[in-house]
């Protein structure tokens, strides 16, 4: 004779299931023993005893498969402070560390924005919906977009390596149906036009930055790479400017020569005629003796700070009523323009600039100018004509 089950009593094998006060259920379930010799013991919740039951099965089959996490009690905040520092180490391109510049970023996002909205959450419970409320809630304090997808690509960063480490079953950030993404395109930029440029050098004449504005104009060199040139790497008999290193700060706050990012920033930048001409005037009035000191000085003999060079074209430009969202680093878009405009092969271009992906040098930095939409209609003048004669 069989009895009847009493409601919510345990099936076989299924684990411990019962109905809470509050209407759901939960169900219990017992997975061997964790690291420091204490029960795996698994909770599920749901709203039918069937769903406990089933998420019960699942967690023996990811169990078995060696699939299932590793417990942690660990809050999200405290995770990515350890994650930041082993990143900081030996993340980064090539497994080489982070940048100074980069690691202050993802600190400084990590500490004014993540943390203090999901710091206290459980790392093993953060889910695409609390990553779209950080998200919502960062672009409504006015940080916008860019923000909001930098923690993003931080926040995948570190789960991605949580699930390497067993501690996730999946990146929370790949379940974020519509993840925060800037659409920057080379478009979307203003460009100084070819025309205005002999106003910008009459104007940057009057300035002591004339020279690192005509080179950064003339090289389409990174402003750190144009403030960081020693005078061992202008190489006048071939025509070239040695770009290896570039100025930044160090840890201490001091401007330092560091290496370049990546291997294709690493380059040798063909100089037109007058910045060559430039560079060997200066050289001649600096009574150059040691080749390692820097070609751009300030008043003391030292590197010129970024941020003055930044004050010197925002001047500039206000001056010759320029846009305002013309920044110093949108000179080296300009350039790259100017070069498609006068026929230098995309790939070239790519190479002077020190892209590894000639998408990079297309998508983000070459502007599509009027006259270049005109020269591609002329391009094909006369081709009915030379039909008609075949």
């Amino acid at each position: 004779m069989h009895m009847a089950k009493k409601k919510g009593a345990k099936a076989n094998g299924e684990g411990n299931i019962v109905k809470r006060k509050d209407g759901r259920w939960m169900g219990q379930v017992m997975l061997g023993y964790r690291p420091d010799g204490t029960r795996d013991r698994r909770t599920v919740y749901g709203k039918t005893r069937q769903e406990v039951a089933n998420k019960l099965a699942e967690l023996k089959v990811k169990a078995a498969r060696g699939e299932l996490p590793a417990p942690s009690k660990d809050t999200l905040g405290a995770y990515l402070r350890e994650w930041l520092e082993a990143h900081r180490r030996f993340g980064g391109s090539g497994g080489q560390g982070l940048r100074l510049n980069t690691y202050r970023a993802y600190e400084s996002t990590i500490r004014l924005h993540i943390a203090p909205m999901l710091g206290d959450r459980p790392l093993q419970k953060v889910t695409a919906t609390d990553l779209e409320r950080l998200y919502q809630a960062m672009l409504d304090k006015g940080l916008g977009m860019r923000m909001a997808e930098m923690a993003h690509n931080i926040l995948h960063l570190a789960f991605t390596a949580a699930v390497k480490k067993g501690l996730l079953a999946r990146n929370p950030c790949d379940q974020v149906p519509s993840p925060p993404r800037t659409r920057y395109r080379a478009e979307d930029r203003p460009r100084l036009a070819w025309e205005d440029v002999p106003r910008v050098l009459e104007e940057a004449r009057k300035t002591r930055y004339y020279l690192p504005i005509l080179v950064a104009m003339g090289t389409g060199l990174r402003r750190g790479e144009v403030l960081g040139l020693t005078w061992r790497r202008i190489d006048f008999e071939a025509g070239v400017i040695q770009v290896r290193e570039q100025l930044q700060y160090d840890a201490d706050n001091k401007l330092r020569l560091v290496p370049l990012k990546t291997r294709s920033s690493v380059r040798d930048v063909p100089m037109p005629a007058d910045v060559a001409a430039a560079l060997r005037r200066h050289r001649a009035a600096q009574k150059v003796v040691n080749l390692e000191g820097f070609v751009f000085t300030n008043r003391n003999g030292g590197p010129i700070r970024p941020k003055d060079l930044d004050y010197a074209w925002i001047h500039i430009r206000r001056s010759l009523g320029l846009d305002e969202r013309l920044h110093l680093h949108d000179l080296r878009g300009s350039y790259t323009t100017w070069l498609a405009e006068r026929g230098v092969n995309p790939k070239a271009a790519a190479k002077i600039l020190g892209h590894s992906d000639l998408k990079t040098t297309l998508a983000l930095y070459q502007s599509v100018t009027k006259g270049m939409m005109e020269e591609a209609a002329r391009a094909l003048d006369g081709f009915a004509r030379t039909a008609e004669e075949k």
